[in-house]
């Protein structure tokens, strides 16, 4: 009789344990979400701030603070949005584990400016009188108002990055950065030798890589490099330039939208369709004519959206020593570019 009491003692027990038991950080995560995702923002709110509490590993506190401000800003509450936007960056900017990317840090801050004109207008309507309340009996009828913005289609409470957070998978920083391509097209004025004047030619180029962040400002693209260059020839159709090249390209932001960008590449150049012609001194080739390629360029990048980027390069050049083949007076292949274009980051 006695076991059968401690028995039933104990099986009732385990639930009321298993209630004591204190939420983890994940629990609130996974609270916070369910909230998000239902529109239930302001609650959403207090289940993030209490993650954020209990998350015992500080380099995954600042995913907190980001899906907080995420959804305060569905609440249409700017002024704390922004304020934890703000909080966000700062500890992020603390994290040398997994540093903030750069084109991440100035989506984030342009938002923290778009928001700017927002907590005017909030702060501007809260002062706005009548600044007190109203008796019961002595209720005044409001004009009817247009139905609540329906909050914006915001993926969730995080926006891409996925971050181990113990056994819940929390997205919070967008989405990773796995290439990075740009094409430009231009003008360029190809040089080979004082005895041949080559008219400026259209140009064309296409740069990509994976790009490493190494530090909250600079970007390093490792890949390639295409380039494409038409050269007319008397009477005789027309010659190509092309090269291809392993490429490194470096961009430094010097503000939130805009990146000065240097690229560094080193290949071979192929000139095709030049057999018999001033470029061979009327000789016959076998086929295309090869040569070491160096190609260096200056950029100036402007950030349209987070993974659209327009790019100005005034000033790219080429340099290739001469190919047996070509006439003796051409003591190197060189081309200066100018060329604009769009980058595109996924």
């Amino acid at each position: 009789m006695k076991r059968s009491i401690s028995f039933v003692c104990a099986a009732l027990m385990v639930p009321a344990l298993a209630v004591a038991q204190p939420k983890t950080a994940d629990d609130y995560y996974k609270d916070g979400e369910t909230q998000y995702n239902l529109g239930n923002f302001l609650a959403a709110v207090e289940a993030f701030k209490k993650g954020y509490e209990a998350e015992p590993d500080k380099s995954k506190k600042a995913a907190y603070l980001f899906n907080v401000a995420q959804s305060y800003r569905q609440a249409k509450d700017c002024g704390q949005s922004q304020f934890f936007y703000r909080r966000y960056l700062a500890l992020k900017a603390e994290d040398t584990i997994k540093p903030l990317r750069p084109e991440k840090k100035a989506e984030i801050e342009t938002m923290i400016n778009d928001l700017e004109t927002c907590v005017k207008q909030q702060e501007a309507l809260k002062n706005r009188p009548p600044d007190t309340t109203n008796a019961p009996d002595n209720d005044v009828a409001r004009p009817d108002g247009k139905p609540k913005e329906v909050a914006d289609a915001t993926p969730g409470p995080g926006t891409g990055e996925v971050v181990d957070n113990g056994s819940v998978t929390a997205t919070v920083e967008g989405p990773p950065t796995l290439l990075s391509l740009r094409a430009a097209g231009g003008a360029a004025k190809v040089f080979a030798g004082p005895e041949i004047k080559v008219p400026v030619q259209a140009s064309f180029a296409l740069l990509g890589g994976y790009p490493l962040a190494l530090g909250s400002q600079l970007t390093l693209d490792l890949g390639a490099g295409f380039t494409f260059t038409p050269v007319p020839l008397q009477n005789m159709g027309t010659a190509k330039l092309i090269g291809t090249v392993a490429n490194a390209g470096a961009t430094y932001h010097v503000a939130p939208k805009i990146g000065l960008r240097g690229d560094l590449g080193v290949g071979v150049l192929f000139f095709t369709g030049v057999s018999q012609s001033r470029f061979t001194a009327g000789r016959m080739t076998s086929g295309a004519l090869s040569m070491v390629h160096v190609r260096v360029g200056l950029s100036a990048d402007y950030a349209i959206t987070p993974n659209i980027v327009a790019t100005l390069t005034p000033f790219a050049f080429s340099y290739s020593p001469p190919k047996a083949g070509l006439d003796d007076s051409i003591k190197s292949i060189t081309a200066i570019d100018f060329m604009v274009g769009v980058g595109y980051r996924m």
